[in-house]
């Protein structure tokens, strides 16, 4: 029987505990928190949204997408559906998201924790891990309090960066490192922008439809379609997280990035121009603010008039129609520049990582033997909608198994 220790407590160390146990090892989990799976409590808004109808590794940001795609197809959306009925727990699917038919991510927790408690898997808390050595007979593990371990095979499942504060430290890169991995550049990922071109004080908390698209020295570099919210110093939402990793990464490359934003997204511009037209036949002696009623927010409809240089109280006739007309066809190419992301401590996951390349297709290491990594710690980070804890579930379950049995 083979001792596999697995260090980290979340979706995917819990998964990886679990499916080593199935396949006949002896396991013990390290967990530097005084609770096991803390982080699948806020996913999803607390409701753990952990996969996606439409899982393909084009929905993963990765310098590998054959790696990702091997993973995904060695187990799958499909696998996590029926392990997680396996456990109990009901299932249903929204607009293609997954979720506990609760909406709950306690109940994705304790069902987990239950299949745990059924086995004789030791869970050790409030066990921070300090030390990982390789020697003849597998590996060591030494923790904050002293205490030293021995195993067969070891996996590191602590997580990345995103959601952990200024005075806590992500040391499953250190552990990694001391192992003979390389650890590339860490980005905040699915996190807020920040930027400058609006009056964003005055647009916090206004939300909109849109088209977002990322220009990097005139280029477009990437676009994303979704809800984008205002904060009071840049964008969020859904459409700011998925672009947000290429964005830390632009300018962490010392590049330029703007932000293009069409706030009327389904609206080709001879149909809203015909529109406006009409409008403008009918309302000719309306104030300019109460003409732009309809289109977008009322904040947004007032900095928009701004922006193109009219008086918000003048009247429609005041100004030529092709003026009016002009500034409604801006809501579909609103500019401002990126110059920031909000950092790990706000971010929902890490990009960047443990290079793939340094992975087998079994999770195994090339540089370690007996050494499996997970979920966030590689190169590997998704978009929005269950994609990256289907990621933490599919890597914790391979990596297991194969601890295990390998």
């Amino acid at each position: 029987m083979k001792k596999v220790g697995i260090i980290g407590g979340g979706a995917s160390g819990l998964i990886a505990a679990l499916y080593a146990h199935k396949n006949g090892a002896s396991v013990t989990v390290f967990e530097r928190k005084d609770r096991v799976g803390k982080k699948i409590l806020v996913t999803g808004n607390g409701r753990c949204n952990f996969t996606n109808e439409y899982m393909k590794s084009e929905c993963y940001y990765t310098d590998d997408t054959d790696f990702v795609g091997k993973v995904l197809s060695e187990y799958s959306k499909d696998d996590l559906c029926l392990f997680f009925m396996g456990l109990g727990l009901l299932i249903k699917e929204k607009n293609g998201y997954y979720y506990p038919a609760c909406e709950q991510a306690s109940a994705v927790l304790d069902v987990i924790r239950n299949a745990l408690d059924e086995t004789d898997v030791e869970i050790k808390t409030e066990s921070l891990v300090t030390e990982v050595k390789k020697n003849k007979s597998g590996f060591s593990v030494k923790t904050e309090s002293g205490e030293t371990f021995s195993f067969d095979r070891i996996i590191i499942a602590t997580g990345g960066k995103a959601g952990i504060g200024t005075k806590e430290q992500a040391n499953g890169y250190d552990l990694i490192k001391s192992l003979g991995h390389k650890i590339g550049k860490l980005y905040p990922a699915l996190t807020q922008m920040k930027c400058e071109g609006l009056n964003f004080k005055g647009l916090a908390g206004v939300r909109s439809d849109c088209e977002m698209y990322v220009f990097s020295d005139e280029n477009l570099i990437m676009q994303q379609a979704g809800e984008v919210l205002f904060t009071d110093n840049g964008l969020s939402g859904i459409v700011s997280f998925q672009v947000s990793h290429c964005v830390a990464e632009l300018l962490d490359n010392k590049k330029d990035v703007s932000i293009l934003m069409n706030l009327l997204p389904g609206f080709d511009e001879e149909s809203l121009k015909n529109f406006v037209i009409s409008k403008i036949l009918l309302h000719e002696n309306s104030t300019v603010e109460n003409f732009f009623t309809g289109f977008l927010n009322k904040k947004l409809n007032v900095e928009i008039i701004k922006r193109n240089g009219l008086k918000p109280s003048a009247r429609v006739c005041d100004y030529d129609r092709d003026t009016i007309i002009n500034a409604v066809l801006s809501m579909q190419e609103v500019l401002v520049k990126a110059v920031g992301v909000n950092g790990f401590d706000k971010a929902q996951v890490t990009g960047g990582g443990v290079p793939t390349a340094e992975l087998s297709d079994t999770l195994e290491s090339k540089i370690c033997e007996g050494l499996y990594i997970t979920g966030e710690l590689m190169d590997v980070d998704g978009i929005c909608g269950g994609y990256n804890l289907q990621w933490a579930f599919s890597t914790g379950a391979i990596a297991g198994k194969n601890a295990a049995t390998k």
